[in-house]
């Protein structure tokens, strides 16, 4: 793949940014809307109670495989940290990492 230049990337960025503030804007109305909606409000936590009691058990299962995972993660990163201080340390220059 070749590299982006720089103009590509500026027009990648404010692209998003245009995406990212269509989407608060949009929410941001839809929040004033079901504010001012007490009924639909209350309608929509009830939904929200039901689906999250129906799926309880996935949802557990979802946050327990996420919270091994950060941990993993952590545990490598650690790892990285101490082989790259160690090579700091020894004076040699970090092995070049090519994935």
């Amino acid at each position: 793949m070749s590299q982006s230049s720089k103009g590509e990337l500026v027009v990648k960025s404010v692209a998003t940014a245009v995406v990212a503030t269509t989407i608060v804007e949009t929410g941001i109305g839809l929040s004033k809307t079901l504010a001012k909606q007490p009924v639909i409000l209350f309608g929509l936590g009830i939904l929200t109670g039901y689906f999250t009691y129906k799926y309880r058990k996935e949802i557990i299962a979802i946050t327990s495989h996420t919270a091994e995972q950060s941990k993993d993660f952590i545990v490598q990163q650690k790892n990285h940290l101490s082989d790259m201080l160690s090579e700091i340390q020894s004076g040699g220059e970090p092995p070049d990492q090519t994935d």
